[in-house]
């Protein structure tokens, strides 16, 4: 071999043992898991009718409600129950609302966030300042957001707090359909 070949021949066998070693590396640098939580999505669903309305469903998603496990259902039944009440009172929209459990809204794998005629209200609270949260969604484009407010409480408890919040909800809600828009160009 001449030393040109030779040369070549070393470079080589350089390059590939680097890259043998860099794989090798890889394979043994150590796994970091991240644990995310799956999304929790409320089993009770506001269904509508009697009106000219673009959606008949409304489902819930926590995105931060710092809730014990055993408080969930609890809170996400009277958050529920709550807007229904406020929707039917409504006499300018014209609401027949009613709440309905459904195992399949709950289940990350069956929601409904994106589902046609559909509005999901995204959820958080937090004890600590206390406040509630929400956002309203159409679909599930950054441009189908169409509401989003936090409110002060005036206690931890979200059960005794939820008044205010769904009325909030119902007024963003009755606003969109008044526009006859339910998108953040709005």
């Amino acid at each position: 071999m001449g030393p040109i070949v030779l040369r070549i021949f070393t470079f080589l066998a350089l390059i590939f043992g680097v890259l043998i070693l860099v794989a090798g590396h890889e394979d043994r640098a150590p796994t970091r898991t991240v644990t995310q939580q799956a999304p929790q999505y409320s089993p009770f669903v506001v269904e509508m009718s009697g009106a000219d309305l673009r959606f008949d469903q409304i489902s819930f998603k926590d995105v931060g409600m710092s809730l014990p496990p055993d408080n969930q259902a609890f809170v996400y039944e009277a958050v529920a129950e709550a807007l229904s009440a406020r929707l039917g009172e409504d006499a300018v929209m014209h609401i027949n609302a009613r709440v309905l459990y459904s195992e399949d809204a709950a289940d990350p794998l069956h929601h409904r966030a994106c589902a046609v005629n559909h509005v999901y209200v995204d959820l958080w609270h937090d004890a600590s300042i206390p406040k509630w949260g929400y956002s309203l969604w159409s679909g599930c484009s950054e441009d189908d957001q169409f509401a989003w407010r936090e409110l002060a409480t005036t206690g931890p408890d979200p059960v005794s707090t939820v008044d205010p919040l769904t009325r909030n909800i119902a007024a963003d809600l009755a606003h969109a359909v008044s526009a006859g828009c339910f998108t953040k160009y709005c």
